[in-house]
Formats: C-alpha cells, structure tokens, sequence
C-alpha cells in the first residue's frame, strides 16, 4: 500500500515541486499552496456526482436509439461514437475543468497574493494536480500497479496541461483587461482617442476554460476509440502536451514580473503619450536625484494629464 500510494502521488508531488521553483517574481505563501491542492482535491466529490448525473442524462437521450442484446441495450456505429464523444467532452472534460477553473476563479478574484504573471499557472496546475493525485490513488487502489504507472506518464500530464493553459489564459484576461480599463482613463482626457480598438481581453477569459475542456476531452476520445490510427493519434498528442507545457512553464518563467508591470509593458508599447510620460518622470527624476523606484500607472497618468493640459 505504500508504496501504490508513492507511485500514485509522486508525480503531481513532483510536478507541483517543479512550477513552484519556477516562480521567480515573488513566492506564494505555503499555506495558499495547501488550500490549492486541497480544493484540488475536495472538488472531486461533486465533480463525480455531476458527472454521474449527466452520464444518466445522456443515458436517458440516448435509450430509445438502443437495440437489446443479451439482455442489455446497445447502442451501434455512430450513435456509440457520439454518446462516447458526449460523455468522454461533456461528463468528463468539461465537468472536471469546469469545476477547476470555478476554484481558480476564486483564489484569484481580490488575493494579494496573485500578483505576478506566473500566479496563475502556479494556482491552476495546484487545483490540477490536487485533482489528479486524489483520483490517481483511487484508481491505483481500485486497479493496481499497472495503472498507476500507465496514469503517471498519461493522465497527470493531461491534468498540467490543462492547468498550465487554464492558468495561462485567465493571467493574461486580468493583465489585458486591465490594460483596457487603463486606456479608457486615458481616453477620458483626450490623450488616446475615444474610439480606438482596444485589446482583446473577453477572449482569454472564454479560452482560460474552452482551451483545457477541449484538450481534456480530446484525450479522453481518442484514448477511449482503442484502434491503431487513435492510439497513434494519443501518442502524437501527449508528446504535444509534454513540449506545450514545459515550453509555456520555461516562457512564462523567464519572463516573469510583477501584474501592474506587464500592464505599463502593454501601453508603454501601444500609447506614445504613456513613451513621453515615462521619459519625463525618468528626467525628472534625474534632475532631482530620486531614487529610481517603479512607476506606477497612477504617476503616469498625472503626468499625461498635465501635458494634456
């Protein structure tokens, strides 16, 4: 038994290690971690009810299209395809990402401490790999070694992928929406033009759940065909997953910074009214000799609004 529970939870233990030493902006308290793979873990109790519920549903759609055999109803050709394709997206995917990016949305709505851009991979592959390491033990107790060791290399990598773009794309939601509303303030004193085509936030927040439900699913599908050519196709598609997240990790990693950052980044790049403030806070400070702290979008915007003027 100790040594099933090992292989089950290494390596989301292991992995949950690895995106935490890449967090070089500022380390989350330990305590956050705890509450993330904890309610990594606490979601898997409604998630298996709502799936149970829907799988009933989809039962239920699909009964009258069944044919009996030995006793039981079978469905055949492509209505099994499509109830498998609805179960394997819908009952399964969509249910448990869901129920993540719930979770996420939560501890990252008004927290202190979600404050640099790799936060958001950090909370979502903890909600993940709390998810993953509890459902792995049950199905190495339920159904051995030989599971578990399938399950390290197939299902926990599929659990970080969906938490690494999950978290990916909801970061730059808040870092872009953000930016936006910045914009409007600058809009509202003529600095940048009222009518202009402002950055494309709603999207991310869309796909910071679309994205990992879609992979999840897919997995899941063509896991579930057992033929040659989807075999193949599973085999292609978590070598992606391996290369997306560990490249997406490195990327994010490297380029970490703190939230209001990447925000000044965006209209210092777009704006050249937010250029010049920049310029002439710098000088000014200079001239003064100021310690050259980090500007905050609040001084440049006063600085704008007096050149405005």
């Amino acid at each position: 038994n100790v040594v099933l529970v090992a292989v089950a939870l290494l390596p989301a233990v292991f992995l949950c290690f690895y995106v935490f030493k890449k967090d070089r902006a500022e380390k989350e308290p330990w305590w956050l971690l705890l509450m993330l793979l904890g309610s990594g873990i606490l979601i898997c109790f409604p998630v298996s009810a709502v799936s149970e519920w829907i799988r009933k549903i989809e039962t239920d759609m699909f009964l009258p299209f069944t044919t009996e055999y030995d006793g039981g109803n079978y469905l055949d050709g492509w209505l099994f395809e499509l109830y498998n394709a609805m179960d394997k997206f819908i009952a399964v995917a969509m249910v448990e990402e869901g129920f993540k990016w719930l979770v996420l949305l939560v501890f990252t709505k008004k927290n202190k401490h979600y404050n640099s851009l790799f936060d958001g991979i950090i909370y979502s592959v903890f909600i993940s790999l709390g998810f993953a390491g509890f459902e792995n033990l049950l199905y190495t107790f339920k159904f051995g070694m030989d599971t578990a060791l399938i399950r390290m290399i197939t299902a926990i990598p599929i659990h970080l992928f969906c938490g690494v773009s999950m978290g990916y794309y909801l970061t730059w939601y808040y870092i872009k929406n953000n930016a936006k509303l910045s914009e409007r303030r600058l809009a509202e004193i003529g600095a940048v033009p009222k009518k202009m085509k402002h950055l494309p936030a709603r999207r991310f927040f869309f796909m910071s759940v679309i994205m990992p439900s879609l992979a999840h699913g897919f997995y899941n599908y063509s896991y579930s065909i057992n033929k040659a050519w989807s075999t193949a196709v599973f085999c292609v598609f978590l070598a992606f997953l391996y290369g997306f997240c560990m490249g997406r990790v490195k990327r994010m990693s490297n380029g970490d910074m703190l939230n209001y950052k990447a925000v000044l980044l965006i209209l210092y790049e777009k704006h050249t009214c937010v250029q010049n403030a920049v310029k002439s806070i710098l000088e000014a400070r200079r001239e003064t000799g100021e310690d050259d702290h980090d500007i905050c979008f609040d001084e440049i915007f006063e600085t704008v609004k007096k050149s405005s003027v």
